[in-house]
C-alpha cells in the first residue's frame, strides 16, 4: 500500500538561494517528514513554474530509498485567485444571511402594526412589545455581526488582490516523489531546484568625510547587491548567496582542438569553389594540371619564338621570378607558379602567359591566353588566333565546371573555418582570454526578497580603505578644483563593474562608476569639488604680420598667453595640486606651433617630468583617456604644492606661425 502525502511548498521554509548571473537561481526547500513503513508518495505543489524541470534533487533520506521524481508544470489559476474566489463565497453567503435578517425585521414590524385594541388585552400587549423589543434587540445585533464580517472579508480580498498585481509569477509547478522505507523514520528531505527570473548587480556607495575641512583620508565602500527576481515564490527570511557563475556554464565538457589550416583566402563568388586543377578559362586542354589563366602551361620548356618586353625586362605581372623554389606548408619546396610570378630553375626561360591573351605586357614567354591558347605564338589581346592557328584541328575543350583533379589540400578547405591573419605589414596582434573567476558573496544573516519583480538592495560587506585625496582643476573647460579620491582595494574582495554613489559628510555629490577591480588595485572617484579654492583663467593673443616679399608668402605669427590664478583660501596647503591645460595641435603642413613656456616641456619626453623655476613647480605631458601619451593631443599639466592662504600663477605661452591669407580657427571634434 502507497501513502500519499500532499505538501504546499509555500507553508515549508525556504532553506537557502544562491543567485547567478545568468538569471537563475537555486533553491532549497527543506521539508519535515514523518514517514510510515513501506512506500510513501510526496507531492509538494505550488512550486515556481518557471522551475527547471531537469534541475530537482532530493537529498536528505538517511536510510529510505528514493524510487521516483517527477517534477511538471501546468497552466492554471494560482493560489491567490483561488483564494479570492473563496472569500467571495463566503462574502455572498454573509450577505445571504443578512438579507434574511432584513426580512426578518419587516415582518416583525409588519405584525405589529395589524395588532389593534379590540385584539389585544392591555396585558397581552406588554408581553407582546416587551418580545418585540428582545426580538429586535437580536436582529440588530446579528445584522451588526455580519456587517463587520463582510467587512472583513472585503479586506482580506483587497490584500489577495494586491498580492495578483504585486506579485510576479506563477506556482503552477508540483514535485511528485515516491520514496520507501523498511520501518517508520523520520526524514528532514531536501529539495534542490533551479528557477528563472532572477538576477543581481552590484552597486556601491562611497563614504567619504571632512575634518576641519580637510578631507579626510579614511573612506568606507558600502558594497551592495540589487536583487530582482519574478520566480513567483517568496524568499521570505533565507540565507542568500550570490555567485558569479553562470548557472548555465557550471556544467561543460572539455574542449576539443580542431586542426587548423592555413591557405589562400578564397574570393570566388561561389561559396566553396576551388581554383582549376588544369586548363585556363576558355583555352584547350593541352596543358599540364595546374595551370590557370595567371600562369605558363610550360613553366620549364624552352622557348624560340617569343616577342620582346614591352619595357625590356622579363619581369613583373605575369613573369616568373628568378630564385629558389617556393617553399610548401612547413618547409617542402616544389616550383610553381602564381598570379604575380613564382620559382622556376634559373637555367631555364620563363614561359608565362598574359591576362587577356599573347605574351605578358611585363615580360617575355610563351603566350597563354584568357580566351584561347597560344601555341608557341603570339596570340590576339582578346583570344583572336593568328590564320595557322586556327587552321588546326580544334581540340575538345573542358568546360569551367567540368569537374577536374582535386588537389588533397583543396579537398579539405571547405571543412574549415576561414581565420583571418595579420599580412606581413600589419603591427603586432594580441588576442587575451582569461579565466572566468567564481565568486560568492554571502549575505549576511537572513534576508527577504518578494516575487514582485522590483529591485531589493541588500548589504555585502562594508570595506574601509585609505585613500589619497588630489585636487584636480581644468580651468580652460571649469575653473572649479575637484577632490580627486584615489582608492587601492586592500579587501578579500573582488570589486565588480557597478555604479558608485559617492556621499561626502552624508550628502549626495555625484555618481560614477567602476570596472572591475581586484584586490591591491586602484579606483578613483571624484568628491565634488573645492569651494574654497579659487581658480580664475585669462587669455590673451598678440598677431604680427611678417613683410613678404614679391615672391615670399605673407605670414602672420599670433602669441597666445595664458595665465591661470590658483588662490588657496584654505588654513593648510594643497599638498597635490594638478592643474590640467591643452595647447592646440594642426595637422596642416602650413601652419606650425611653437610652445614656448612652459619651459623645456616641448623637449621633453612622454613621462619625463620638467621641474621649473619656482620651487616645487613641475610640468609633464598628459595622457589621454584610455591611458595613451597626450603630447600629440597637446595635452599638459603642472603639479604644485600651493600653502594655505596663498596665491600662485601658472603661465603657458605659445606661436602659431601660418600664412596670412588662410582664415585659422580653434575647433573642438566632438565625439
Amino acid at each position: 500500500m502507497v501513502v500519499s502525502l500532499k505538501i504546499s511548498a509555500p507553508e515549508n521554509p525556504i532553506k537557502a538561494v544562491t543567485v547567478y548571473k545568468s538569471r537563475k537561481a537555486e533553491v532549497v526547500r527543506i521539508f519535515s517528514l514523518n514517514l510510515q513503513s513501506g512506500s510513501t508518495k510526496i507531492e509538494i505543489t505550488e512550486l515556481p513554474s518557471c522551475i527547471d524541470t531537469q534541475s530537482v534533487r532530493v537529498s536528505g533520506l538517511g536510510d529510505a530509498r528514493l524510487y521516483d521524481v517527477v517534477c511538471t508544470t501546468r497552466e492554471g489559476f494560482t493560489k491567490s485567485s483561488e483564494t479570492v474566489r473563496l472569500l467571495r463565497v463566503q462574502k455572498a453567503a454573509l450577505e445571504g444571511e443578512k438579507r434574511v435578517r432584513d426580512h426578518e425585521s419587516d415582518l416583525l414590524v409588519t405584525y405589529a402594526k395589524t395588532l389593534k385594541g379590540e385584539h389585544v388585552s392591555p396585558p397581552q400587549m406588554g408581553d407582546f412589545l416587551q418580545s418585540f423589543v428582545e426580538q429586535g434587540r437580536k436582529n440588530l445585533q446579528a445584522v451588526a455581526e455580519l456587517d463587520e464580517k463582510i467587512v472583513v472579508l472585503n479586506r482580506q480580498i483587497e490584500v489577495e488582490l494586491q498580492k495578483e498585481t504585486t506579485k510576479k509569477g506563477a506556482s503552477n509547478a508540483q514535485v511528485t516523489i515516491v520514496v520507501g522505507t523498511d520501518s517508520d523514520t523520520h526524514v528532514d528531505l531536501k529539495l534542490t531546484y533551479l528557477v528563472l527570473n532572477a538576477s543581481w548587480e552590484s552597486t556601491y556607495e562611497l563614504h567619504a568625510a571632512t575634518d576641519n575641512s580637510k578631507p579626510s583620508s579614511s573612506v568606507s565602500l558600502h558594497y551592495r547587491a540589487r536583487i530582482t527576481q519574478s520566480t513567483g515564490e517568496d524568499w521570505n527570511d533565507t540565507a542568500l548567496t550570490l555567485s558569479t557563475v553562470a548557472a548555465s556554464t557550471v556544467a561543460k565538457s572539455i574542449p576539443w582542438l580542431n586542426p587548423i589550416k592555413i591557405r589562400p583566402q578564397s574570393h570566388s563568388p561561389w561559396k566553396g569553389a576551388r581554383p582549376a586543377q588544369a586548363g585556363s578559362l576558355f583555352n584547350n586542354n593541352n596543358q599540364p594540371a595546374g595551370s590557370n589563366i595567371f600562369t605558363s602551361s610550360k613553366p620549364f620548356a624552352s622557348q624560340n619564338n617569343t616577342l620582346p618586353p614591352l619595357f625590356g625586362q622579363p619581369t613583373g605581372f605575369g613573369a616568373f621570378a628568378q630564385g629558389q623554389p617556393a617553399g610548401g606548408l612547413f618547409g617542402a619546396a616544389r616550383a610553381q607558379g602564381t598570379a604575380f610570378g613564382g620559382a622556376a630553375p634559373q637555367q631555364q626561360p620563363q614561359a608565362q602567359s598574359s591576362l587577356f591573351g599573347g605574351t605578358s605586357a611585363f615580360g617575355t614567354g610563351q603566350t597563354q591566353a584568357l580566351f584561347g591558347s597560344g601555341q608557341n605564338q603570339p596570340a590576339a589581346a582578346f583570344g583572336a588566333q593568328p590564320l595557322q592557328q586556327q587552321q588546326q584541328e580544334q581540340q575538345p575543350q573542358p568546360s569551367i565546371f567540368q569537374s577536374q583533379t582535386e588537389d588533397p589540400v583543396d579537398s579539405l578547405t571547405e571543412d574549415f573555418e576561414d581565420i583571418d591573419i595579420p599580412g606581413a605589414q600589419a603591427g603586432p596582434t594580441t588576442i587575451v582570454t582569461e579565466t572566468p573567476l567564481a565568486i560568492s558573496y554571502a549575505v549576511e544573516g537572513s534576508t527577504t526578497v518578494p516575487s514582485d519583480g522590483t529591485v531589493h538592495q541588500v548589504s555585502v560587506a562594508v570595506l574601509p580603505f585609505e585613500a589619497k585625496i588630489s585636487h584636480i582643476c581644468t580651468p580652460r573647460v571649469d575653473p572649479r578644483v575637484y577632490l580627486q579620491c584615489h582608492v587601492r582595494n586592500t579587501s578579500e574582495y573582488r570589486l565588480l563593474p557597478g555604479p558608485v554613489s559617492v556621499v561626502l559628510n552624508d550628502g549626495f555629490v555625484s555618481k560614477t562608476s567602476i570596472n572591475e577591480i581586484n584586490t591591491g588595485d586602484t579606483f578613483t572617484c571624484t568628491l565634488g569639488d573645492d569651494v574654497a579654492t579659487k581658480v580664475t583663467y585669462a587669455r590673451s593673443s598678440n598677431t604680427v604680420t611678417a613683410q613678404g616679399g614679391s615672391f615670399t608668402e605673407v605670414f602672420n605669427t599670433t602669441t597666445y598667453n595664458t595665465k591661470i590664478t590658483i588662490h588657496n583660501k584654505h588654513p593648510f596647503a594643497l599638498t597635490d595640486l594638478v592643474v590640467r591645460d591643452i595647447i592646440p595641435t594642426c595637422d596642416d603642413k602650413r601652419a606650425k606651433v611653437l610652445l614656448r613656456k612652459p619651459a623645456g616641456l616641448a623637449d621633453a619626453k612622454d613621462g619625463e617630468v620638467v621641474k621649473l623655476a619656482s620651487p616645487g613647480l613641475k610640468v609633464m605631458w598628459g595622457k589621454t583617456s584610455d591611458g595613451r601619451s597626450g603630447e600629440k593631443d597637446g595635452r599638459f599639466e603642472w603639479a604644485w604644492s600651493v600653502d594655505g592662504g596663498a596665491k600662485v600663477v601658472l603661465e603657458a605661452e605659445w606661436e602659431l606661425k601660418a600664412p596670412a591669407d588662410v582664415a585659422w580657427v580653434e575647433s573642438v571634434p566632438v565625439f
